[in-house]
């Protein structure tokens, strides 16, 4: 924890506010932005207040980001309702994919197949027929025969949270996109997965800071200040509730000092149950 928080590199400003570092520096040119360079006078590096970019990222509003349009898989591989089995295997296997959506010649969706029900149309292991006569019988399987229909679908700009809640009530993992009718792409819960490790901070350095606080209004804004007062830089905060009146508030800080935050924590008499857990402590086990 050495990166000092009140200060971020021009690449993560960009990433921050979605644009280059070429407009960053044009932000800073015209005081839009506070930034400093650090080093050489000619090779240095800028560098830009985090308040700053925290500001305009708010001010943006809502970041379409969330929404399924932004994350999806566009103009995703099709079949029809006539295409055999074989075809469709093969179209699988090509392109590394769980799920097929089915449709008309109008690209109006249809149906969908996926790996399991794929699984279901083969013949059992035990079967007695050859390889050969398994692959002719499976010639005249068409996806019309063993597609799911209706098939369950949302809009480009459904939120991603909405999108992942329809797949738990629905036990599905994908779904497809439509937009006047037609299908535009599909979201599986692969790209859901990838999404929550993007907002809760999966794969960045830093410490996470976990706490218990009561499930009341005005609860987290002082712990989130106590958190900057110690000189961190937040880069994500998680919250579950639970029925016995408590939210529990997991926060990635980078640049903090430990005991600083500890220190600063203690000061609110609502929060307890505090721990700090480095985000690298984690690790990945294997066994034969």
């Amino acid at each position: 924890m050495t990166t000092n928080p009140k200060w971020i590199t021009t690449e993560e400003a960009a990433k921050r506010l979605s644009v280059s570092t070429a407009r960053i520096r044009q932000m800073v040119a015209a005081d839009q932005l506070t930034g400093k360079k650090v080093g050489n006078k000619y090779r240095g590096q800028w560098q830009i207040l985090a308040s700053d970019v925290e500001k305009r990222f708010y001010k943006k509003g809502a970041p379409y980001k969330m929404r399924v349009k932004n994350r999806m898989t566009p103009s995703p591989i099709t079949a029809t309702p006539e295409t055999n089995y074989n075809e469709a295997l093969r179209l699988m296997q090509q392109n590394h994919i769980k799920n097929l959506p089915i449709v008309n010649k109008r690209n109006e969706l249809v149906g969908i197949v996926t790996r399991g029900d794929m699984l279901k149309a083969e013949p059992s292991l035990v079967t007695t027929l050859s390889a050969y006569e398994i692959v002719s019988l499976l010639e005249k399987v068409t996806m019309k025969k063993i597609m799911n229909s209706p098939v369950y679908a949302i809009d480009e700009n459904c939120s991603i949270t909405n999108a992942a809640n329809f797949m738990l009530d629905n036990k599905i993992t994908c779904l497809p996109i439509v937009q006047d009718g037609k299908l535009v792409g599909i979201i599986t819960d692969t790209d859901i997965f990838k999404t929550f490790v993007e907002i809760t901070g999966g794969g960045q350095a830093g410490t996470h800071i976990e706490a218990r606080m009561p499930d009341q209004q005005g609860q987290l804004a002082p712990f989130v200040q106590a958190v900057t007062n110690a000189g961190s830089y937040i880069a994500s905060i998680v919250i579950t509730y639970e029925e016995n009146g408590y939210g529990y508030v997991d926060v990635k800080e980078r640049g903090g000092d430990e005991a600083v935050i500890q220190q600063e924590l203690e000061k609110l008499a609502s929060i307890d149950n505090i721990n700090f857990r480095a985000s690298g402590q984690d690790k990945l086990l294997t066994f034969k």
